[in-house]
């Protein structure tokens, strides 16, 4: 899994121009996301669908199925039945108006129940990105001269950011792209590809405070190869006027993280 951090982000940050220490600074950038997942119990990327199992025995609860896991964006849900109906489009999320859901439920419409034929377990799959990432409606696509200029309401999306963009008709438009500008209302990136229109997709990306604690993690665990004394949890100015980073978790870091810490009943 990518970093939740770019090198050149990374980068800009410490003032770094040489590519003498990339190696070192992107290995910095890995130990950091997967710190941040730990801390937190999360994943906050999913760079495409995977799938997971329930039984609908044990993971329905009030009518409603339970997930196990953040879920940012449901590409399909295959019943138990004993034609794996997919019911995708009779269900409804929880919560219906952000992400990650945490639940499934039927609609009041549908005639269709949670079900299986031989065995209760794994009966049910759900196919989707499984992970903690904010999620904007895409109302209007249009690409012109290699740009693409998206009608979405993103006001905390950065540039530099990445986004994934899913459920455009037009499937060129779907994939993986750097944000080169965003006005709060539209949000543009490069893509070398002919020029047309689109509407009604959606735009994921890794929360701006996911990023920001990603690169000032990365950055002190990059400082920190040259503190050589101390278990401390601030920085100290030694004799000599070096700085001597702490070995603990940046008190900063962890303020951040805190809001996303999984928190299990």
């Amino acid at each position: 899994m990518p970093s939740y951090c770019s090198l050149t982000d990374l980068k800009s940050y410490l003032n770094v121009t040489s590519s003498t220490d990339d190696t070192l600074l992107q290995l910095m950038l890995d130990a950091a996301t997967n710190r941040i997942d730990s801390f937190t119990s999360r994943t906050f990327q999913a760079a495409g669908d995977s799938t997971r199992y329930f039984d609908p025995s044990l993971d329905i609860w009030q009518g409603e199925l339970w997930l196990d896991e953040d879920l940012s964006y449901l590409t399909s849900i295959l019943n138990g039945d004993s034609t794996n109906t997919n019911i995708t489009a009779d269900v409804y999320t929880n919560p219906r108006n952000r992400t990650p859901y945490y639940s499934l439920g039927i609609k009041t419409s549908s005639t269709v129940i949670w079900d299986y034929t031989d065995d209760t377990q794994n009966a049910i799959s759900i196919t989707g990105r499984w992970a903690f990432m904010e999620r904007a409606s895409i109302t209007a696509l249009s690409r012109s001269s290699n740009v693409v200029t998206a009608t979405v309401t993103a006001p905390r999306l950065s540039v530099g950011a990445s986004v994934f963009v899913l459920g455009c008709a037009d499937a060129t438009f779907n994939g993986t792209f750097t944000v080169t500008a965003n006005t709060g209302s539209t949000v543009t990136w490069a893509q070398t590809a002919g020029n047309d229109t689109d509407t009604t997709a959606v735009m994921l990306w890794t929360p701006t405070d996911i990023t920001t604690a990603t690169r000032r993690l990365a950055a002190w665990m990059y400082r920190q190869k040259d503190t050589q004394q101390g278990d401390i949890d601030r920085p100290i100015l030694a004799g000599d006027g070096s700085v001597i980073m702490p070995t603990t978790l940046p008190q900063d870091v962890a303020m951040l993280l805190l809001p996303y810490v999984k928190v299990v009943k």
